[in-house]
């Protein structure tokens, strides 16, 4: 899952900052939405300024249910390309342990890859790492001001680092890596880590808790469900479609967009699925 590649960094002046381990990193996914969703791929690249070498992670990951088609269109990963991959716990410490608890890891727009794997991480029951996070799209806002666009892509254009994106983990984690270089050397002298929180937007791992949410009384059958692990017969209903009758076992409920969402192993679809609570128009509980 890893190997090293070298290429040239041109800042010659020591500082703080090339002492420091960095690790650009992305996923991929089979949604937009992380508590419904679950991660396919992991992809990053440590490296150090002023050094000329680099190592590389990158792994696939079973994420225990289909990849929809329209997802699977964007980043090119099937079902058959993840079926023998391992599943996302065995990874994510492998990947941890690739970046140690001391690098400063570099993403582009960060949150949606904390969000992914905080969650992933609280699934499995794994700590929650400590490391700074740090954006690139936060730093070429600062940096380079007034750019017509900060996609990833677009930037990779602008600064002629690559004309296209394939949207795979490793390679995406490539273009961040290879942006960071490039705004560095707009960065100023750094003295130590105090210093560097002055100078970059920081961001943590336990940010993608988000907020929390009781459940209201009138749904206390489901936080039974979640907290005794019991089945919950119910009557789902989406859009304008007949509601239909699903066994499900609750273990979480979270909070977006003014909605409550329930995640569960759906005993129908034999996956786990995610269904928000006022689409849910009668609920039991059962043995």
């Amino acid at each position: 899952m890893q190997h090293t590649e070298r290429m040239k960094w041109q800042k010659t002046d020591a500082d703080f900052l090339q002492t420091l381990d960095f690790v650009a990193f992305d996923t991929e996914t089979t949604g937009l939405w992380a508590p419904a969703n679950r991660i396919v791929e992991l992809g990053a690249v440590k490296f150090r300024l002023g050094e000329y070498a680099c190592n590389r992670f990158q792994a696939l990951v079973n994420p225990e249910r289909p990849i929809p088609a329209e997802t699977a269109a964007i980043h090119g990963i099937t079902n058959s390309m993840v079926q023998n991959a391992d599943t996302v716990a065995p990874v994510l410490e492998e990947f941890m342990d690739f970046c140690g608890p001391d690098a400063i890891m570099v993403a582009h727009n960060a949150m949606f890859d904390i969000f992914f794997i905080g969650c992933e991480l609280d699934r499995t029951g794994l700590p929650l790492p400590e490391n700074i996070i740090v954006d690139t799209v936060d730093i070429f806002r600062r940096f380079c001001p007034g750019l017509d666009s900060y996609s990833l892509l677009s930037l990779a254009r602008q600064f002629h680092i690559s004309k296209t994106q394939n949207h795979r983990a490793a390679d995406d984690a490539a273009l961040v890596w290879r942006l960071f270089l490039h705004a560095s050397e707009e960065f100023p002298y750094v003295s130590n880590l105090k210093a560097f929180r002055r100078l970059f937007t920081t961001y943590a791992m336990a940010q993608w808790q988000g907020e929390t949410r009781e459940l209201p009384s009138e749904y206390a059958d489901i936080r039974v469900a979640i907290d005794e692990k019991r089945r919950l017969e119910i009557s789902y209903q989406r859009d304008s479609q007949l509601a239909q009758t699903r066994v499900i076992r609750p273990s979480q409920v979270h909070w977006h967009k003014s909605n409550f969402y329930v995640s569960a192993y759906c005993e129908l679809t034999e996956s786990e699925r995610t269904f928000r609570l006022d689409r849910i128009k009668e609920f039991k509980l059962i043995r």
